[in-house]
């Protein structure tokens, strides 16, 4: 298997598979509502919803510059919508679950030959973006996964 197919591997098992840190997102996302998503059980700390939408921003950050760009994603990053509807925590996770797909789709077609390149941000390797993307993942998941047992 070559490094390609690991960091793939990784990506894969923390949204859905055996994932190394005990559960994965969709194990974490299940059986929470909208408005349990939205409701912010500490002030000022972030919601289920808001870190899940940041990761979603900071996914599409990793698919830009693998891509060769630094366009920052057209959404705003811990964004919130104006009702915490059913309606809009489907399309967030549905948002999410597209977000993973194109994140392995690009981590797929990247030449491995240039993992230890300079990626868009120079004082950072390619491999350097990847795996600080896998870790900003893990450290959310369990951010979430705190929330969720205070709900």
């Amino acid at each position: 298997m070559n490094e390609i197919n690991r960091i793939v591997k990784l990506f894969t098992a923390m949204h859905h598979g055996d994932c190394w840190v005990g559960t994965n997102f969709k194990m974490a996302m299940s059986n929470i509502n909208a408005e349990e998503a939205g409701r912010q059980i500490i002030p000022n700390v972030n919601s289920i919803w808001m870190l899940m939408h940041h990761v979603i921003y900071w996914r599409t950050v990793v698919v830009n510059r693998l891509t060769g760009t630094i366009d920052a994603p057209p959404f705003e990053d811990f964004h919130l919508p104006e009702e915490f509807s059913t309606e809009n925590w489907k399309q967030l996770l549905k948002d999410f679950e597209q977000t993973y797909h194109l994140l392995t789709n690009a981590i797929k077609h990247f030449n491995e030959k240039k993992l230890h390149e300079p990626s868009p941000k120079p004082e950072q390797t390619y491999y350097d973006l990847v795996m600080g993307c896998l870790q900003h993942d893990a450290y959310h998941l369990g951010q979430i996964m705190l929330l969720k047992k205070l709900l």
